[in-house]
């Protein structure tokens, strides 16, 4: 079968994506072998990064690839609701994650069609508190405080 123009696409896209983030994957810090646990901080990422380019290379080669309908148009919220995650990886980097968490949840929330502000800040107040204390008392994960954090200080 042949692979149509925009399934190429998709797949040249796709590997140079895998190439791009297979890079950044050689600026990890090396983890002490005495200290390593199963893959590896760097050998992980880079295992799912080449098993997505070996599917991209078989989407452009056409392989399983079978004739369809075109699909029906993506949803404007779906766009959305990827701005507002983009836009929160940014916050985390300039507010800090707890911060930035609770700002996703209620932002999201509202997107999403919330109209009860008090609903949404008790709702996004427990479901970041359950992941500070998942992440931080249980598995004493540290997160960066954010770039604003050195202001106040």
């Amino acid at each position: 079968m042949n692979a149509s123009r925009t399934d190429r696409w998709v797949g040249i896209v796709t590997l140079g994506f895998c190439a791009a983030v297979l890079a950044l994957t050689f600026r990890f810090d090396e983890v002490p072998v005495s200290l390593m646990q199963g893959l590896g901080a760097e050998l992980f990422p880079r295992l799912v990064i080449v098993t997505m380019a070996v599917l991209a290379v078989m989407i452009v080669l056409g392989v399983g690839v079978s004739a369809l309908a075109p699909p029906p148009p993506i949803p404007p919220m779906v766009w959305q609701t990827g701005a507002v995650t983009v836009a929160f990886m940014a916050a985390v980097e300039l507010a800090g994650m707890w911060i930035a968490c609770l700002a996703f949840l209620i932002g999201l929330g509202r997107l999403w069609g919330e109209r009860s502000l008090l609903r949404l800040a008790a709702s996004a107040l427990a479901l970041t508190g359950a992941l500070y204390l998942l992440f931080v008392r249980v598995l004493g994960v540290t997160f960066q405080p954010g770039l604003l954090a050195g202001l106040w200080s």
